[in-house]
């Protein structure tokens, strides 16, 4: 007989840090994997500087299998509404590991109001949204996580249906005249994003903002990923910039976004929106199911 799958809340700093390495932990080895930055995944989880954590409850949740974590989800629900949130959603292969935790979240959101679960969104889409759907062979970047194919079958499996595509596109950043100046000095804030200590104030626009993909040079730097990520920081050397979170008016804004890109010195934009008809690059979703 299989070992149960315990499901517990975290607390403390031990499972919380075992909670945030849990993808590394699964499928840390795979290439496509994109390596995460711990000061963003530590700041999302403290209700004490994460915007989004306010006026909410919220739970994160972590499974066990005799003892080894093999899973996590969170839930929230913020305050007035009836629609819960799932995020953080990382299982290994064993369905029961899928169906324990997300009958943990389930309960505990319905005890709180809920009607309706939907994500993955951690905590509100502009930190992330959507597991990955379309685009597995495609390596993940900062902000657009790659995710095996067994994160959004188990969703399906659960009786989650599709609720919102997120397609994203890579585009060429048109070559730009003069030398790149680096990005200037940026202290952590609330406004922090997917690359965390090493995001690029040249990409923060109004209705739309990227970030540099640090997941490559963290990939690439075999254990020395902080400190290679530090100095391509400080120069502003990045080759890829990502745009995250929702985006009003793609059309407009990705343009101009491209035109600072350019003047940065990056060689390539992945955004929600492409001037062609070409397919995406890689297509992540949102799921939802009544409670």
């Amino acid at each position: 007989m299989a070992p149960v799958v315990a499901v517990d809340e975290v607390h403390g700093a031990p499972a919380r840090r075992r909670f945030v390495e849990l993808p590394h932990v699964l499928d840390g080895s795979d290439p496509r994997f994109a390596p995460l930055v711990l000061a963003w995944e530590r700041f999302r989880i403290d209700r004490h500087r994460n915007p989004a954590l306010e006026g909410a409850e919220w739970t994160l949740l972590l499974a066990r299998r005799a003892g080894r974590p093999v899973g996590r989800i969170s839930a929230r629900l913020a305050e007035g509404s009836d629609e819960g949130q799932l995020g953080h959603w990382w299982v290994d292969d064993d369905p029961a590991t899928a169906d324990a935790l997300l009958d943990a979240a389930a309960t505990w959101s319905a005890e709180r109001g809920a009607r309706s679960m939907t994500g993955p969104v951690t905590f509100a889409p502009e930190q992330e949204a959507g597991v990955l759907i379309e685009g597995f062979d495609v390596p993940g970047l900062t902000g657009r996580p790659w995710h095996p194919p067994r994160l959004a079958e188990a969703l399906a499996r659960a009786g989650f249906a599709p609720a919102e595509r997120i397609p994203t596109w890579r585009l060429a950043v048109p070559t730009a005249s003069g030398d790149a100046q680096p990005p200037g000095r940026r202290r952590l804030t609330a406004a922090l994003d997917p690359a965390g200590p090493y995001a690029d104030p040249r990409l923060v626009f109004p209705g739309i903002r990227a970030v540099p993909d640090v997941a490559d040079v963290v990939r690439s730097a075999r254990g020395r990923g902080s400190l290679a990520a530090a100095r391509r920081a400080r120069s502003g050397d990045w080759s890829t910039a990502v745009v995250v979170g929702p985006v009003e008016d793609p059309e407009r804004a990705v343009p101009a976004l491209l035109d600072a890109a350019s003047a940065a010195g990056y060689r390539w934009l992945v955004a929600p929106w492409s001037p062609d008809g070409r397919e995406p690059e890689t297509v992540h979703a949102t799921f939802t199911r009544t409670l």
